[in-house]
């Protein structure tokens, strides 16, 4: 919510604009090539292989675009927005589907997107008011840390278990 809100004035702030034209381009460009591979990571070596870098490259596009001063660095700002904010969608979606029981898959897939779109639907309103006090750097670097706390939530809601889950079908292969 905060990139799709906020990256047109941002561009602006940092004299990119010509360049920020490009941002997405490069995040539909690398999510075209990178979503089939992580698509089929998940399948062959289970979620945590794919959600926890996918944390973690959200948090590292977050942190280069706080720190863009060139357009090298938005353009590769937007990459790491597509292994992180992308493969975490897809991915997400996914494992939904894979944990809701057949005849609620329906349900699982809605509530999904439902709970995505009211984050990008209220997301910028509550970030917007701290941008007077931070600025779109800070902003961006606050995010940060906030994707990354999002680490401990998912191992506790998701990953723990999916571990063990992963831990059981090897010992059950062998």
């Amino acid at each position: 919510a905060s990139i799709v809100s906020f990256i047109n004035v941002y561009a602006i702030e940092i004299q990119l604009q010509d360049i920020a034209s490009l941002f997405f381009i490069v995040y539909a460009i690398v999510l075209l090539f990178t979503r089939p591979i992580t698509g089929r990571l998940l399948d062959l070596k289970g979620d945590n292989i794919v959600i926890y870098p996918a944390i973690i490259f959200l948090a590292i596009c977050l942190v280069l675009l706080s720190q863009a001063e060139n357009g090298i660095v938005l353009l590769l700002s937007g990459a790491f927005l597509a292994l992180g904010f992308g493969t975490l969608v897809s991915s997400g979606q996914a494992i939904a589907v894979k944990e809701a029981p057949k005849e609620r898959v329906g349900l699982a897939v809605s509530t999904f997107f439902i709970c995505l779109d009211g984050g990008v639907g209220v997301g910028p309103y509550l970030i917007g008011f701290i941008i007077p006090f931070v600025g779109f750097r800070g902003m961006y670097l606050i995010l940060a840390i906030f994707v990354l706390l999002t680490v401990i939530l998912y191992y506790f809601l998701h990953g723990k278990e999916a571990a063990m889950r992963r831990k059981k079908q090897l010992r059950d292969v062998s």
